[in-house]
């Protein structure tokens, strides 16, 4: 039995060309993409450098550039949403059978918002953060002796959403809303793998920031994230076995894993760092973590992860067939 809660606000028939927008740590990346007959594909799309001064000017350019390219795509965007500011994860909730599903969805959510006000107050070292849902998905109830729901949110903080927000309503488009992008990439990964098949890490290494998935049976159960500039350096090794140590550390953070899964899909555009991926595989994992073998590593191209955005629109489609079935 698979439910789902309304991840953003409804609108009749979601449009077959959208823009899909990932602003990244120092590159912001902009699609434009298309939905037919169950995939999609990108248009066309602009790359630019977020630390410039005139991005907000730049980005609100490429934008347009794109529309006069694409007229027939919706002025409408999805944007990705990742990074120490914001935080994914599963949650569990068990009750009776007499317990009604949307009861237990709603205490889940609650249960989900109060953690991760908690967690990224914490990381962010400001206890009067303003936390806020992005999205909640029912992926799974189970009716047994008790009736247990398995439900994802994703979480941002305040001022994370209102700067995007304001970017994209200044460079004329409208915010459809915000979705996670391990969430659809570990869907876009899943549907390859097969049904509940995808058991992995996924460690998104941006420019200024890494971010670590766990992923068991297709489901994306938790987020980890840290600060990390990667630059050109005199001593790269050093350099990368520092990151090393700060993602062995992000790794202790994910509680009551008894063995991580074997395999590791590295993706973000400093994922192509000189040496990144050789001391990745060639690390000891299994000296300080729970991994039994030594995990394989798969390497995605940098626009893997925005493209996977496409999903949402998938998932939008889907969720209106059934309805009208």
């Amino acid at each position: 039995m698979k439910l789902k809660l309304p991840s953003f606000k409804k609108q009749k028939e979601f449009p077959q060309q959208f823009f899909a927008v990932d602003f990244g740590g120092k590159v912001a990346k902009i699609f434009v993409l298309n939905v037919n007959d169950g995939s999609y594909s990108a248009l066309g799309s602009r790359r630019l450098n977020v630390g410039e001064e005139d991005f907000e000017d730049q980005f609100k350019e490429e934008v347009a550039e794109l529309r006069a390219e694409f007229p027939e795509a919706e002025p409408l965007a999805v944007v990705g949403a990742s990074g120490p500011e914001t935080t994914a994860f599963t949650t569990v909730v068990r009750g009776s059978p007499g317990h009604g599903i949307e009861d237990l969805a709603k205490h889940a959510q609650n249960t989900a918002e109060e953690s991760a006000e908690k967690e990224l107050s914490l990381s962010l070292g400001d206890q009067k953060i303003g936390v806020t849902g992005l999205e909640s998905e029912i992926l799974e109830v189970k009716e047994a002796d008790k009736l247990e729901v398995f439900i994802f949110s994703s979480f941002a903080t305040a001022s994370y959403q209102e700067k995007r927000a304001q970017l994209i309503k200044k460079a004329g488009l409208e915010l459809w809303g915000f979705s996670s992008l391990p969430f659809n990439l570990i869907t876009d990964l899943a549907k390859e793998a097969g049904d509940g098949e995808l058991n992995c890490l996924i460690f998104d290494v941006g420019g200024s920031k890494t971010e670590i998935s766990l992923v068991f049976g297709g489901q994306l159960m938790e987020t980890k994230s840290f600060w990390w500039d990667f630059v050109e350096n005199g001593n790269p090794t050093a350099f990368l076995d520092l990151w090393l140590e700060a993602v062995s550390f992000a790794l202790s953070d994910f509680e009551g894993v008894e063995l991580f899964p074997p395999k590791i899909y590295l993706c973000g555009g400093a994922s192509a760092f000189p040496g990144l991926q050789e001391v990745v595989t060639s690390y000891p994992w299994s000296r300080d973590h729970p991994f039994d073998v030594a995990p394989e590593v798969i390497s995605l191209s940098e626009e893997r992860l925005p493209l996977s955005l496409g999903q949402v629109a998938l998932r939008i489609k889907e969720e209106s067939e059934e309805e009208e079935a």
